[in-house]
């Protein structure tokens, strides 16, 4: 009777519907539907190479845009793992639900980048998790430590003696609707912006100062712009690590990077912060990905996307590790995800008249153009945006009062006086070139460093 209901709403859109190119099947107007178009699976377990990415139609015109098969492709051929953000979100709720993670007993540690239009994502974690601890930074880069670590730890429920964290990662990249890498229509901005533009800043710096001059010693950044400074030398090590070459690389490839280098700071941090025995914990990461509308605008009529592209996803339960395969998990029936997806962004009537579709990978929902502008921030047209008054009005005279300055000869996080390296300098002017020294040199200090450590532990025990 569903099925039956939604066919009749597409009935009444109108006569015009077009044909999708790529699979040669009908493609209505933006409504809710059951079962429409059927593509071949992707194989989602292999890299992607230059000539099956090119292979892949890009929807450039209107009627393309409009076929979501097309788009899923699109977006597969740089993320073949990717899933609709409502199918990934309801095949980890049932995933971790059969090892004991629900949004009653465990927090979600999110890290994404700090960029606005991450939170659909977030949004849907927080509909099944509840308010998440998050530890974003642009670009996605993990700068809490484990101090921010344990600040979200300390939080969690407690069921049946144990905490419980799922632990989400994942930087993103826009691939609009019309297949541009990097684009995407931002709400109440004319022209396109980029995402990530954080990542695609430090390829550009990578690009034309190579990855060497970037390597610095951990712990050293720009005090002026630490994440992104942190940011860029966590890629640059991972450039080198992997023998890549930075003149070669897109924003797709640099992204990949950054998911990699991003789970593994996870994974360290884990490591170190984590107690096995007082917690359990999942681990969730991979890529966000915007395949949203190259104009934000009803009259456009194009549906905006969200993918999100896993590469990791385990448990540890009582310290034993178990690796999933979300792929597995069978997708939700359009009907059923209608109806998860309504709960989780909003109530509004809105809901009834997007696109879903079941593609070879999955099912696909249309993120709503309202949500899209009222969840970030513009709730008009750009057009239709109030203009700033050229004179401030005249009641603005009642609220406003005398302050002080910043005070200048105060601290502040540029200064260099007395820091840590010039007190050390200072006090120990024979070991200046540690103060230079490579990542190489570091290592093996430290390491003697370790060696004189046990020796000294080895003499205090024979004692």
């Amino acid at each position: 009777m569903a099925s039956m209901k939604m066919s009749m709403r597409s009935a009444k859109v109108g006569s015009a519907r077009p044909s999708c190119p790529v699979h040669g099947l009908v493609v209505p107007k933006p409504v809710a539907r059951s079962g429409a178009w059927t593509a071949p699976r992707q194989n989602v377990a292999g890299p992607v190479n230059a000539e099956a990415a090119t292979a892949v139609h890009t929807p450039h015109s209107r009627e393309d845009q409009l076929c979501l098969n097309a788009r899923h492709d699109q977006v597969m051929a740089h993320f073949p793992t990717a899933l609709g953000v409502d199918d990934f979100m309801a095949r980890v709720e049932v995933a971790l639900s059969g090892f004991g993670f629900t949004g009653d007993n465990t927090i979600a540690m999110t890290n994404l980048c700090r960029d606005e239009v991450t939170i659909p994502l977030k949004d849907k974690i927080e509909s099944v998790f509840g308010g998440s601890f998050n530890t974003n930074g642009l670009g996605a880069v993990l700068t809490c430590g484990v101090t921010g670590m344990g600040a979200g730890f300390s939080h969690s429920p407690i069921s049946n003696g144990k905490e419980h964290y799922v632990f989400f990662g994942f930087p993103h990249i826009a691939i609009n609707s019309a297949g541009e890498i990097g684009a995407i229509a931002r709400p109440g901005r004319p022209n396109k912006s980029c995402a990530c533009g954080a990542l695609a800043k430090a390829l550009i710096e990578l690009k034309t100062e190579g990855y060497e001059d970037n390597c610095k010693v951990p712990g050293v950044h720009d005090p002026l712009d630490p994440e992104y400074s942190i940011l860029k030398q966590r890629l640059a090590r991972r450039v080198r690590f992997e023998g890549m070459d930075p003149t070669k690389m897109s924003l797709v490839d640099i992204t990949h990077v950054a998911e990699r280098t991003i789970t593994n700071d996870l994974e360290y941090l884990i490591e170190k912060s984590v107690n096995a025995q007082k917690a359990n914990y999942a681990v969730i990461t991979g890529v966000q990905v915007h395949n949203w509308a190259v104009e934000l605008t009803e009259e456009a009529g194009i549906p905006s996307l969200e993918f999100v592209a896993p590469t990791k996803a385990y448990v540890v339960v009582n310290g034993v590790r178990t690796h999933l395969d979300l792929s597995k998990v069978p997708a939700l029936s359009p009907r059923q995800l209608q109806l998860m997806a309504k709960a989780s962004v909003s109530k509004s009537k809105d809901e009834e008249e997007v696109s879903i579709a079941r593609t070879g990978a999955g099912t696909l929902k249309e993120i709503p153009l309202k949500y899209l502008t009222q969840r970030l921030g513009v709730t008009k047209d750009p057009e239709e945006l109030s203009v700033i008054p050229a004179t401030a009005l005249s009641w603005t005279a009642n609220i406003t009062t005398d302050a002080p300055i910043r005070e200048e000869n105060a601290p502040n996080m540029a200064d260099n006086d007395y820091t840590s390296f010039q007190l050390f300098a200072e006090n120990n002017p024979n070991q200046q070139a540690v103060l230079e020294a490579t990542p190489a040199a570091v290592t093996a200090l430290l390491a003697e460093i370790q060696n004189l450590s046990s020796r000294v532990q080895s003499l205090e025990k024979k004692k």
